[in-house]
């Protein structure tokens, strides 16, 4: 088995420690996520906690509706934490986005393997040349797109 030098803590000794800063970032997420999840009852919208410092809870939300929403059940809401034990005097609300948006390339459909060489037979066997022409460039630019794809790691 590997052993450590004598000045590398392991993760063990870290997180029981009640003195290191690792321990106290893992006790500060644990009572976030408890306050979230007594909240999470409360308010039927998706939202998260940023803090509790002072006895003012802070939370972000994505709409001003929301935020108003809330400070509507602000005493139900601190009831609902000093039942669990937690201490808040108020809330502080934050809006912003929570999530970003997907990339485009998230929901674009994935072009099956012979896509381009089904298009280009297509093209020249139709008659027309200005739908020839364009069924020839959509066929470069789905060769190009699926070379893009699997060029990507998964």
């Amino acid at each position: 088995m590997l052993t450590l030098p004598r000045q590398v803590k392991s993760i063990k000794t870290i997180l029981l420690n009640g003195n290191d800063i690792l321990h106290l970032l893992v006790t500060q997420s644990q009572e976030l996520k408890s306050i979230q999840e007594i909240i999470a009852s409360t308010i039927p919208f998706e939202f998260a906690i940023c803090g509790i410092k002072g006895g003012i809870l802070s939370i972000i939300v994505s709409k001003a509706t929301e935020a108003t929403n809330v400070m509507y059940r602000e005493e139900e809401i601190i009831s609902a934490l000093s039942g669990a034990g937690i201490v808040a005097n108020g809330l502080k609300m934050k809006v912003q986005p929570l999530k970003n948006k997907p990339s485009p390339d998230a929901n674009r459909n994935i072009v099956s393997k012979n896509a381009a060489e089904t298009v280009a037979m297509q093209a020249i066997e139709i008659g027309d040349s200005a739908i020839s022409s364009a069924l020839s460039r959509l066929s470069d630019t789905l060769k190009k797109q699926r070379y893009k794809d699997s060029a990507k790691p998964s």
